[in-house]
């Protein structure tokens, strides 16, 4: 309670205006400190209107207390003179400390001093803005600082990471990203086109506390287009940043429960969207700018480290994974002029390399050879092991024939069963001697295919080719000697003849007669 002398006749006139200023009043006595119900409210001890002074300094801020007490000290050495000071007082119910704006003044009552005074709750302090300020302000710079030391450490371990213990190291970094940010979840999506469509699938995850999706049949093959919004933002490329309620259901049915936020970050490859990464948390408030700026750096090396990985163990078909529509360029030049199946030139690429002896042998006069080889009884092959069995046949012959051959001489697969040689710097008998070698050859390897032996014979055809003889007529010549070796009995050796229609004498280009041409014999 206020002692009676403060609420004396002399001092109602003025009550009513320190009501109306929203003042509370005060009364110190002795060691008892007396407060009114209004500075008692705004300090939080309602029902408490009376303390010893001991007990207000307990509660006032640990920085003010001095002030406070000489404060009191020289007005109550200096009767009737006024004093103004601000303190902190702690507030018992929200536990804080709160600005009070004192006035205070003594008085001798009976030969004892009396300090009386008002109290004034002050808001927006300078002070404690300047205060929130910096320390908002410190704890920004502190949170970047973590970020970047996140930054900075899973940047040196997949810099310098084993490729024995990849799969190991590269989960340890997503844990170490989530920790930094606090997060529940953390994927990385991979691109592919499947059918023409853009489509993605989960290869890594970290989670805690939710359920994982890795390896669940909606994380696979996921068609882009499917979650709206998505793919525009990402193709643009922008982070698509939002609280999972304000996603579209389609996103939302993918989300595992509890998760609140989400953040995608798109990861480029050139211009080509390889996939992107994407963060969760339970906490139901956006990524701020500074954490999107990490995590979308993170992002992007976390998908070049899995890249480098891919390359380092040999994937060529990495890049193709990373955009079907696109193979690297030595891959796509072998397939331009190799058989895939046996490995030698196909027949397109032959016929093109095969021109430039022709040519040669126009311009010098030399001679070159074509052969061509028919495996015999091959529908009987495939007909009794299967086509995978035949396959295997045409590889061994392929194999073979190109580990006899000269480093100049070209082979290659013509179609089905069929192959062809061409062969230059060489007589008509070794040619023949030749191509018996490698028919003796085929029938004396044989393949072993899931347990059973197969053994195979072929029939081969030769000719040779005389300046001036086109490569479409050497075609016809072999083959239609091929074709009597089989006739003959098969794994054999026919010489043939390309049919002129008449001998002519080869000679250079610039040495013409008969207005143009060749002269006759």
């Amino acid at each position: 309670m206020l002692s009676e002398g403060l609420f004396s006749n002399r001092t109602l006139a003025i009550l009513d205006v320190i009501n109306a200023n929203d003042l509370g009043l005060w009364e110190i006595s002795g060691n008892m400190v007396n407060l009114d119900p209004k500075t008692s409210e705004i300090i939080g001890l309602e029902g408490e209107n009376q303390l010893e002074f001991d007990e207000v300094l307990e509660i006032t801020h640990q920085d003010d207390r001095h002030l406070l007490r000489s404060a009191l000290t020289e007005i109550i050495k200096t009767p009737g003179k006024d004093r103004l000071l601000e303190c902190r007082f702690l507030h018992k119910k929200e536990k804080k400390y709160v600005w009070l704006r004192l006035m205070g003044k003594s008085y001798l009552n009976q030969g004892q001093p009396v300090v009386l005074g008002t109290s004034q709750h002050i808001d927006g302090r300078a002070m404690d803005i300047f205060n929130t300020m910096l320390n908002n302000i410190t704890n920004e710079l502190n949170r970047k600082d973590e970020l970047n030391k996140c930054l900075f450490d899973i940047t040196e371990v997949l810099l310098n990471v084993d490729e024995t213990d990849f799969e190991l190291t590269f989960q340890n970094c997503l844990e170490i990203i989530a920790g930094a940010v606090g997060l529940a979840r953390l994927y990385v999506y991979k691109n592919h086109i499947v059918d023409g469509i853009l489509c993605s699938t989960e290869i890594h995850e970290w989670v805690e506390g939710i359920e994982t999706t890795l390896g669940e049949e909606y994380t696979k093959d996921i068609p882009i287009y499917s979650w709206p919004g998505l793919e525009e933002v990402l193709t643009d490329g922008k982070t698509y940043n939002r609280l999972v309620k304000n996603t579209p259901k389609e996103i939302q049915e993918m989300t595992p429960k509890g998760i609140k936020a989400l953040l995608i970050a798109p990861i480029f490859l050139k211009d080509f969207l390889w996939g992107f990464v994407g963060y969760e948390k339970t906490e139901e408030k956006v990524f701020n700018i500074d954490e999107e700026s990490i995590l979308c750096s993170a992002g992007l090396l976390l998908a070049n480290s899995l890249i480098r990985n891919d390359l380092n163990r040999n994937l060529y078909l990495a890049v193709d994974k990373i955009n079907t529509t696109t193979i690297k360029a030595e891959v796509l030049e072998r397939y331009a002029y190799t058989d895939t199946l046996t490995g030698v030139y196909n027949r397109r690429y032959f016929m093109e390399l095969a021109q430039k002896p022709l040519d040669k042998a126009k311009r010098f006069g030399d001679s070159c050879y074509a052969m061509i080889m028919d495996l015999d009884f091959f529908k009987k092959v495939n007909d009794t092991y299967g086509h995978l069995a035949g396959d295997e046949v045409l590889k061994n012959a392929a194999m073979v024939m190109k580990n006899a051959l000269r480093s100049y001489d070209l082979l290659c697969r013509y179609g089905g069963e069929e192959f062809v040689i061409f062969t230059t710097a060489t007589e008509e008998d070794m040619v023949y001697k030749f191509a018996m070698r490698l028919c003796n050859m085929i029938e004396r390897t044989p393949i072993n295919y899931e347990g059973i032996t197969i053994s195979v014979t072929a029939s081969f055809g030769a000719v040779q080719i005389y300046p001036g003889d086109t490569f479409e007529d050497a075609m016809l010549a072999v083959d239609a000697a091929m074709y009597k070796a089989k006739h003959n009995g098969k794994n054999q050796v026919m010489i043939g003849v390309i049919p002129r229609a008449r001998d002519i004498k080869y000679y250079s280009d610039d040495i013409r007669v008969n207005g143009g041409g060749y002269p006759e014999l």
